[in-house]
């Protein structure tokens, strides 16, 4: 069964035309450890984790689509999906992926990607303001654009640092 527990924190927790939402309080300041246990075998077609001051550890989740929008938090997941979207405001991601498609958005944060090994590498497309991008710990210029490889990375970062290792 889907269900929500936490230490400390109430939830607002609801199930609205087959889609899952657990709302925290906002108001909230105390740090509270909250669990979501979601059904054994569950398949998802979408994934949406939208977090704000918080810490988000997250195991393997498999799904066509994964989104994460992380403000003033840290997120830790393993995926597998077709596209995956990381889109950090302030913050911190580490998140390993086996996904074909990959866009990232990095305002002011630190991203680390570990996407899959693949034989034929990825074809990286980067912009960047005055933050890094770097892959396997070469720095990319401020804009890149590679044509080789199988699958696609896109990447815009403005202040923060997006690190690729693959």
């Amino acid at each position: 069964d889907f269900s929500v527990t936490s230490d400390s924190l109430n939830h607002l927790v609801y199930e609205k035309d087959d889609v899952w939402y657990v709302v925290s309080d906002p108001q909230h300041t105390k740090y509270a450890k909250t669990t979501i246990t979601i059904p054994y075998q569950s398949i998802f077609y979408t994934v949406l984790i939208n977090i704000t001051d918080g810490v988000l550890e997250m195991c393997k989740t498999s799904c066509e689509r994964i989104f994460f929008y992380i403000k003033n938090a840290t997120v830790e997941a393993n995926t597998v999906s077709q596209r995956l979207r990381i889109a950090v405001g302030h913050g911190n991601a580490r998140i390993r992926a086996k996904a074909s498609y990959i866009n990232i958005d990095c305002g002011y944060g630190t991203i680390d990607l570990h996407p899959e090994h693949i034989k034929n590498g990825y074809k990286i497309n980067s912009k960047c303001g005055i933050g890094t991008v770097t892959l396997n710990s070469a720095v990319l210029p401020k804009q890149y654009v590679s044509q080789e490889g199988e699958r696609q990375i896109e990447v815009i970062c403005g202040m923060g640092a997006v690190n690729i290792y693959t």
